[in-house]
């Protein structure tokens, strides 16, 4: 059976589609995976122990590790309104801290994530985390590499991303 050039083309750009869609791999952590706010806002890994956790990022309401935390895959642009899909929807969407202790409220419990920063954690082996002033990755940034109390960013925190080593 001959094809000609348009049937050609045609076979080509559906061949190319669906490698696409079977070779695109899954969403995870990795720092480079694109970020659709769903997974910060909703995935199970953002309240587990740190040590558990497939996000390999963590904020932490106090100072040396302590208080509440949250586990974070996914560079965010404002912590304020991390937006699920990336698309507009009412009123803001900020990250908080997960919530510990019923009857006796782990210190950060609920609270928003922004500006209520004083220590994180990278456990990721590959990528540094930064930790910045201002939303969209701008002003001054505390760099983590293991552990560290921040200290350019500490109770001013605005925005994460991740970096390559």
């Amino acid at each position: 059976m001959k094809l000609n050039m348009k049937s050609r083309f045609v076979m080509a750009a559906v061949a190319a589609a669906a490698s696409t869609l079977v070779m695109t791999p899954s969403a995870h952590a990795d720092g480079m995976t694109p970020n659709t706010g769903y997974e910060n806002q909703w995935s199970p890994e953002v309240c587990k122990d740190p040590d558990s956790s497939g996000f390999k990022f963590t904020l932490y309401f106090n100072s040396n590790y302590k208080g509440s935390y949250r586990n974070i895959g996914y560079s965010v642009w404002d912590f304020a309104d991390e937006r699920m899909g990336g698309a507009p929807q009412a009123g803001l969407q900020p990250l908080r801290y997960c919530t510990f202790g019923v009857s006796s409220p782990w210190p950060g419990s609920g609270q928003n994530i922004k500006n209520n920063a004083a220590s994180a954690s990278n456990r990721h082996h590959k990528f540094v985390a930064h930790v910045y002033y201002n939303r969209g990755y701008k002003g001054a940034v505390d760099w983590v590499y293991g552990n560290r109390n921040l200290t350019n960013t500490y109770n001013n925190n605005a925005s994460f991303a991740w970096q390559d080593s």
